[in-house]
């Protein structure tokens, strides 16, 4: 995703959302008010917020209208403010910092979602599926803590590397390698 796939209207309504969460990730507004500080219509306003749903920028909280910006969404409003790139795919290797900056937890949280979307599809047995299922646990654990562990996430990262290279599973064990700095 690169601000250049953003319409005007997009990227505004994008920072508008922005600026009336503040850029917390768990805060809550109507995709209406937003659009109504944009001077749109509500029909354009819930156009704009299903796009940016669907480019996984926005979050819907509600069934009636409420929206959140995702992290990948703030990240990208950084962006476009020019604060910080746009982070990609390739962003947030784990450092060597005791506790995990705020890019670090977001990767790792990235890398976490697309392994739990495929764990049914991977043909482990019991045991293995026990494993895999209390290393994303551990990671959720630290992910919630307030000053999240390096080496302890690090750990769950190498264990969950020892099931995927086993499976021969490619696409995520690059992203779990490239959290690793392997």
């Amino acid at each position: 995703m690169s601000s250049s796939e953003l319409d005007e209207s997009g990227r505004q309504y994008l920072i508008q959302l922005f600026e009336q969460t503040n850029g917390d990730t768990a805060a809550q507004v109507s995709m209406y008010d937003v659009g109504e500080r944009l001077g749109m219509e509500r029909d354009t306003s819930a156009r704009v917020a299903e796009t940016l749903i669907g480019l996984q920028l926005v979050e819907i909280r509600t069934l009636s209208g409420g929206i959140g910006i995702s992290s990948e969404g703030a990240a990208e409003v950084k962006g476009l403010m020019g604060g910080a790139e746009p982070m990609g795919e390739s962003a947030g290797k784990l450092s060597d910092q005791p506790i995990m900056d705020a890019q670090s937890c977001q990767a790792v949280q990235r890398a976490a979602d697309a392994l739990k979307a495929q764990t049914g599809n991977l043909g482990l047995d019991f045991d293995g599926l026990s494993e895999l299922m209390a290393d994303l646990k551990a990671i959720d654990a630290q992910l919630g803590s307030s000053r999240p562990k390096t080496a302890i996430m690090r750990e769950c990262l190498r264990s969950i590397k020892e099931i995927l290279e086993m499976l021969g599973n490619s696409d995520s064990l690059v992203k779990v390698r490239a959290l690793l700095g392997e």
